[in-house]
């Protein structure tokens, strides 16, 4: 029984499943067939639009159409390009703008850099050499007062010593040469002085120190005929006639062309030599002041006669210097040659020390000059040295205002004013050199320097007095 009722309630089940299934599969079918009407309603849409438009559209058209758009993207490309070619242009110019605009600021601010530094520069430098000119002033004020100090004293040196020789005027005709040539310490001192000072009229200055070397050179020579002569140039005439074997004939102007002169007398002869001697030593006086005009206007004028410089062989500064030393020569040679027929003459004078005391000044103007001037040329110098010319005069000018206090001491000592006074026995000018023998080693030096020359002259001169004397005093002693 329960079977039957699980059957039918079975039964019932499957029954209301499939009719409940199949509700759901008509209404499913329903469905799609309502989108099948959707879908044949569309076609039929797109089958009239597809009618009108093969009834109205051809491939002409088409191909048109294409061409249109063709046109246009090609029309929108090249748009395109030249927007972009001017918007590149638009960049670039506003690029370089920007950095012209740079570069403008860059330059000013550099320029305004550079004017700031050149500014703070020139502060310095002109700090620097307001400085260093302080110092240089300094420098050069204490170098002129070191050098006028030394030409004072050496002045007044010079001034006391011929005062002295005035206030003992036993002997005018020979103190009057002396006089001159005591100032030449004096002139040079000063001119020096000056030169150093007003280095701009060095070159004048530097004329009258010529001018006076040469006039005291002569003066020297003339100081000898003075003394010889007591004022009397006769005198010194007859005195060099008594020995004519020691004269020798004076120079003649062509005289390798023609025979010797020959002279009627031994005055004659004495006369001539002295004369020549005098005319050596006196053109000496024209020419040294002529050729220092000559070198100071062609140096002030920069002149060289057609060279480049003053070595040149076409300038006249060269022929200056070479007439120069000549004249130079020609004196000197005029003096030593008087100096050699009087020696004996004059050896209680003492001429030596006196001759190198003028010597000396003309030595340390010409010859340290030229050693200054080569020294200044040819080697490093400082730094603050603009003129190397300039530089060498102003160290020869400094030197030579130094000097001239030594030589002022050497002329009161070479030129004493005792020597002219009655009575002066040349020895007590040399007590001293007595004293400690220095005299008889000289002497002695000189007989053994000489050897047999100087035995033959004194015995020479022995045999012209009528004696024969020993060289040496001979001591007699009795032997035992």
């Amino acid at each position: 029984c329960w079977f039957y009722v699980l059957l039918v309630a079975a039964v019932v089940g499957i029954s209301n499943y499939f009719n409940q299934t199949l509700v759901d599969l008509r209404t499913a079918l329903h469905s799609k067939d309502s989108t099948i009407e959707s879908l044949e309603q569309h076609m039929a849409g797109q089958q009239a639009i597809v009618d009108r438009f093969n009834g109205s559209v051809t491939n002409t058209d088409v191909q048109q159409k294409v061409n249109e758009l063709e046109n246009s993207l090609t029309q929108t490309e090249q748009h395109m390009m030249d927007s972009l070619a001017a918007t590149q242009l638009s960049i670039q110019n506003l690029l370089n703008s920007t950095v012209n605009a740079l570069n403008q600021s860059v330059a000013v601010a550099q320029e305004e850099i550079n004017k700031e530094v050149s500014v703070v520069k020139s502060d310095v430098t002109h700090y620097a050499a307001t400085t260093k000119d302080k110092f240089s002033t300094e420098n050069h004020f204490m170098l002129y007062q070191i050098a006028g100090t030394f030409t004072i004293i050496a002045s007044l040196i010079s001034m006391w010593h011929m005062t002295a020789h005035i206030r003992n005027f036993n002997r005018p005709f020979v103190q009057r040469k002396i006089l001159a040539i005591l100032w030449m310490s004096p002139i040079y001192g000063f001119t020096s002085w000056l030169s150093l000072v007003f280095p701009q009229y060095e070159g004048y200055l530097s004329v009258i120190k010529d001018f006076y070397e040469a006039y005291v050179i002569y003066q020297f020579l003339s100081f000898l005929i003075a003394v010889l002569g007591r004022g009397n140039r006769d005198t010194v005439v007859d005195l060099l006639a008594q020995h004519p074997d020691h004269l020798e004939p004076p120079l003649r102007l062509c005289g390798w062309c023609r025979a010797e002169y020959k002279y009627d007398s031994a005055h004659q002869l004495a006369d001539d030599v002295l004369l020549q001697c005098q005319v050596f030593a006196m053109q000496f006086v024209f020419f040294k002041p002529l050729t220092s005009i000559v070198l100071f206007v062609s140096n002030k004028f920069h002149y060289f006669g057609g060279g480049t410089g003053p070595h040149d062989f076409t300038s006249p500064q060269l022929w200056s210097r070479v007439v120069e030393n000549a004249s130079i020569f020609t004196a000197f040679t005029g003096l030593l040659r008087f100096y050699h027929m009087v020696q004996d003459d004059i050896a209680s004078l003492n001429p030596f020390p006196k001759f190198l005391c003028i010597k000396g000044i003309v030595f340390m103007t010409f010859w340290q000059g030229l050693v200054i001037n080569f020294l200044s040329t040819n080697t490093a110098l400082g730094a603050g040295v603009k003129d190397r010319d300039e530089f060498g005069k102003q160290a020869q000018n400094f030197m030579v205002c130094i000097e001239m206090l030594l030589f002022s001491i050497a002329h009161f000592y070479c030129f004493p004013t005792e020597e002219w006074q009655d009575g002066y026995e040349p020895d007590a000018v040399r007590k001293g050199g007595n004293r400690t023998a220095f005299g008889d080693f000289y002497a002695d030096l000189k007989l053994i320097v000489s050897g047999n020359q100087e035995k033959e002259k004194m015995y020479k001169k022995n045999d012209d007095d009528g004696e024969t004397k020993p060289l040496l005093p001979i001591h007699e002693e009795h032997c035992p």
